[in-house]
């Protein structure tokens, strides 16, 4: 495709390709991480559709020269954090991000009116977000604020897709990293509860206890004696 300038390209990972560019062209290029991404995705009723505007490739849509000035000047500013590397440099270039992200969905053309988002849309963009914010414990009505609907439709909605509450998909969550940390890490369970948001060690053993039906101690004494087990097998001598 020959394409002309003022114009933006947009990439989802997963896309491969090339771009060359003529001699004397000018202009800037960013290259996102899918979690940096992630973090910088903004809430409320517009987080669907920016999530779905970038995840479809854009080649060559044409931009005025203000809006290319625009565009390069974030893109100017996030480098200029990432360079510096000063006091709050992560939060500075997340803010340039999420309104790089903005621009990028109102160039893609969003519809004025926009319809309520799918059921299926529902589920991915709090599946997304409870990758995001497990730890942070977020309310249902602040995970479907983020979204842009109802607590009762984000209910609705993940009932008749998973057959879970929301809430027990946050818990399950929250256990999948509980256990890697207590079988992969040499964190005391106290330093675990702290890393996904327990204030109170005693209430996270709690927690995990009644989700799995064992305590954290005997869940990571447990998985020690499996691989113990395992290693000095027969099936593992030479």
């Amino acid at each position: 495709m020959e394409l002309a300038g003022p114009a933006l390209v947009w990439t989802p990972a997963g896309e491969k390709g090339a771009i060359i560019f003529d001699a004397g062209v000018e202009g800037g290029a960013l290259a996102v991480p899918d979690v940096v991404l992630g973090s910088a995705m903004p809430a409320g009723a517009v987080f669907s559709q920016v999530r779905e505007a970038i995840a479809r490739p854009i080649f060559g849509t044409r931009l005025s020269v203000p809006d290319a000035r625009r565009l390069l000047s974030m893109i100017s500013s996030i480098g200029q954090e990432l360079r510096t590397d000063l006091p709050g440099a992560q939060e500075a270039v997340r803010h340039h991000l999420a309104l790089l992200l903005l621009a990028l969905w109102r160039l893609s053309e969003p519809v004025a009116e926009q319809a309520q988002p799918s059921p299926r849309m529902i589920v991915r963009g709090f599946v997304h977000l409870v990758e995001l914010h497990a730890r942070e414990h977020w309310t249902i009505p602040r995970y479907a604020a983020a979204l842009g609907i109802t607590a009762d439709r984000l209910n609705t909605a993940v009932r008749r897709s998973t057959g879970r509450t929301p809430m027990e998909l946050i818990h399950g969550r929250l256990v999948v990293e509980a256990g890697m940390l207590l079988d992969k890490s040499t964190m005391q369970i106290t330093e675990i509860a702290a890393a996904l948001g327990f204030r109170d060690p005693a209430y996270f053993s709690r927690f995990f206890k009644r989700t799995t039906g064992r305590s954290p101690k005997s869940y990571r004494e447990d998985t020690a004696l499996r691989r113990a087990s395992r290693d000095t097998s027969y099936a593992a001598w030479p």
